[in-house]
């Protein structure tokens, strides 16, 4: 006990108090004392701005006794050790003690249990304040957790909603399937599509990141698409995507800042009567499944946003595409998925793999089949990033 102990003691006897004093100098307690010898005192003292260790209260005093002391504590919610120093002690007494929630009782012929009983009342009065705190603590963790949880929710709610009506995928393309699996709550991953005439647009996009920060990219990629086709009368992939690379970089400031923050894309545009694809990739490759075989369509090793020149211009590849055609567009959630068993990612060469091998499957016993496989090497290893994929097959 290094720290100096302030003690309030409630005794009337001058020899009795001097008595305890000189034993707990002699046991070298460090400590500052306090003597009151009637309930007034003690009250008054009880309720000044002192803040006291440990209350030491004769059993029995002139009008006045230990346990009333206690009650008083008990009743201003006081959480002060409370020791009574008593003369002898019956089983009534220790009974009542014990009901009451007095914390000790020392006999005045066996003061030497002091420096314990002091020792005992302190580590749990620490333990008890730590416990106070790590209960506040955790409320206000507890409670800020909710907080947040809900905000990601209602955001989630938002995202949800901005995304498209799968309705008017379904409409242009019966057999068309969408794998959309987020990491956390929000995805930094989106798809995008739109009909206008005889064209439907579509696009699945990779941002940087997933979670809250992902979510933001993925908005205000979302946006930046719908104003590039629906406000700027973009059609071909390959401009819609050049002005998306300098639409990131002028308002994330990317030629300014250090931010270099983006997404990876393909984007296609399908002339429905033609059969004609002209498909357009930031990082992003087409897959075109045919007659059991697989076309890979590669895209510009270049992402939209990031380091490079805000001039960059995409490259338009245009595609003869046929009746039962099936249209993969997907980010790289999917093939970088570790394995739970041989903790290795599917990769896109076991993506490719797993197309032709699937590819005399029905549409949407193939699409069962991709989603699976997916869960089965994940098992129950951590999803580590968001998978979203996308097939259509030509009507």
């Amino acid at each position: 006990m290094d720290e100096l102990l302030k003690i309030l003691l409630i005794e009337d006897s001058d020899i009795d108090a001097d008595l305890l004093v000189r034993f707990l100098n002699k046991q070298k307690i460090k400590f500052s004392c306090t003597r009151v010898w009637n309930a007034n005192t003690f009250l008054d003292e009880i309720k000044s701005n002192k803040q006291y260790d440990l209350i030491i209260a004769d059993h029995n005093l002139p009008q006045f006794s230990g346990m009333e002391a206690f009650h008083i504590c008990k009743s201003l919610n006081k959480n002060i050790p409370f020791i009574i120093v008593t003369g002898s002690v019956s089983e009534k007494v220790l009974t009542e003690y014990a009901k009451e929630g007095v914390d000790d009782y020392i006999l005045k012929d066996n003061l030497l249990r002091f420096p314990s009983a002091i020792q005992n009342l302190l580590t749990k009065k620490k333990i008890e304040t730590l416990n106070a705190q790590l209960s506040e603590t955790n409320k206000k963790l507890n409670n800020a957790y909710s907080d947040i949880k809900d905000s990601i929710d209602y955001a989630r709610l938002l995202q949800d909603a901005i995304l498209p009506d799968k309705s008017i995928l379904k409409d242009a393309f019966p057999e068309s399937f969408i794998m959309f699996k987020p990491k956390d709550v929000l995805s930094g991953d989106f798809y995008w599509f739109e009909k206008k005439e005889d064209t439907f647009f579509v696009s699945v996009a990779d941002c940087t990141g997933h979670g809250v920060p992902g979510s933001l990219l993925a908005m205000m990629g979302n946006n930046l698409i719908n104003e590039a086709v629906n406000l700027k009368g973009l059609s071909e992939p390959s401009d819609i995507l050049s002005r998306l690379n300098k639409q990131v970089k002028r308002i994330l400031k990317q030629d300014k800042t250090s931010v270099s923050d983006g997404m990876d894309m393909a984007f296609c545009a399908i002339n429905i009567n033609n059969k004609i694809l002209t498909y357009a990739g930031a990082n992003r490759p087409l897959f075109i499944e045919r007659e059991k075989k697989l076309i890979e369509v590669k895209p510009d090793k270049i992402s939209i946003g990031g380091i490079q020149e805000r001039t960059m211009q995409f490259t338009n590849h245009r595609i003869q595409i046929q009746k039962g055609d099936r249209i993969f567009l997907f980010s790289d959630g999917y093939v970088d998925q570790f394995s739970e068993q041989l903790n290795k990612k599917i990769t896109i060469k076991r993506l490719r793999e797993l197309l032709i091998q699937s590819a005399a499957l029905s549409f949407n016993d193939q699409n069962q089949f991709i989603v699976d496989f997916f869960e089965q090497w994940k098992g129950t290893h951590e999803q580590i990033d968001d998978v979203l994929l996308m097939c259509i097959s030509i009507p």
